[in-house]
């Protein structure tokens, strides 16, 4: 059995050359040793960088194209808000000018009726679960354009701060004024089955399927008064009233299709530049 020689086993690692190195101080040898080395370590971390850059890359075009389906969806929500507002201005325009006129008795019931679709209202939705994410998470700072994030950013917040004031418009203008205006003054609140929302329609089938179909509401108090009544002067102020709701909502709407364009073109462009 031969005796294992501690030197030769030491030399056989480069910290051992190195000690040996140092000891007989051979500093050119000890020098090139080093530099191998930090050499070695220089490029793992070149290496692991460029790979870390590659990943990020990659989630930063993963996340734009997220962003890019969602912003795309807020444009739908806009849109099909701009169509709702157009029909409840369309609604509110009938019974403004049925209001002027009086009519008949028929003309007063379908007035009833377009007073209680003008009582309907619709939620915008304006959020991005995919920007909530990346805001919690961290993940905006993968977007390296510093422009581009930053208009994303304020497309965001303003997107929330229209959010916000429309469901305030909706939720205080119209459900804690004009339905209760309505109430008080005696009007019968009930839904039309024609030209008007899918929601509205199926609300009235399903008043027809508990009470009949012939279903006879109550008489209207106001409208059988003459046309010339005070409380029809302040029925047509609320109409006005409701009317101009739907036409900031309208206009906001709007608005935020345009951003929306905006936006998803800045977004195409990014996503084009990295592929």
């Amino acid at each position: 059995m031969t005796d294992r020689n501690p030197t030769a086993e030491n030399l056989s690692t480069a910290t051992g050359r190195l000690a040996h190195s140092l000891v007989n101080r051979r500093f050119g040898t000890l020098v090139s040793e080093l530099i191998m080395i930090v050499a070695g370590i220089l490029i793992a971390l070149a290496i692991d960088g460029w790979v870390s850059d590659i990943k990020d890359r990659r989630a930063e075009q993963m996340y734009l194209g997220l962003l890019e389906r969602d912003v795309g969806e807020i444009r739908k929500q806009a849109e099909q808000q701009i169509d709702f507002e157009k029909e409840q201005l369309g609604i509110g325009a009938r019974v403004y000018q049925a209001l002027g006129t009086g009519g008949d008795v028929a003309d007063r019931a379908e007035i009833s009726e377009l007073l209680g679709a003008l009582s309907t209202r619709r939620t915008l939705s304006l959020s991005s679960a995919t920007y909530d994410q990346m805001v919690s998470g961290g993940q905006l700072q993968l977007i390296q354009d510093h422009d581009l994030r930053d208009r994303i950013v304020r497309f965001f917040a303003s997107m929330d701060r229209t959010e916000r004031i429309v469901e305030k418009n909706n939720t205080y203008l119209i459900d804690e004024l004009y339905v209760p205006f309505l109430m008080r003054s005696g009007i019968t609140v009930h839904a039309i089955t024609s030209n008007t929302t899918s929601q509205i329609t199926r609300t009235a089938e399903i008043l027809k399927q508990y009470l009949g179909p012939d279903i006879v509401y109550p008489d209207d108090a106001v409208l059988a008064q003459p046309a010339t009544a005070a409380a029809w002067n302040d029925i047509r102020r609320n109409v006005l009233f409701r009317l101009l709701v739907s036409s900031t909502a309208m206009a906001s709407a709007e608005s935020i299709v345009n951003q929306t364009k905006d936006i998803s073109q800045a977004i195409a462009t990014e996503l084009n530049h990295g592929q």
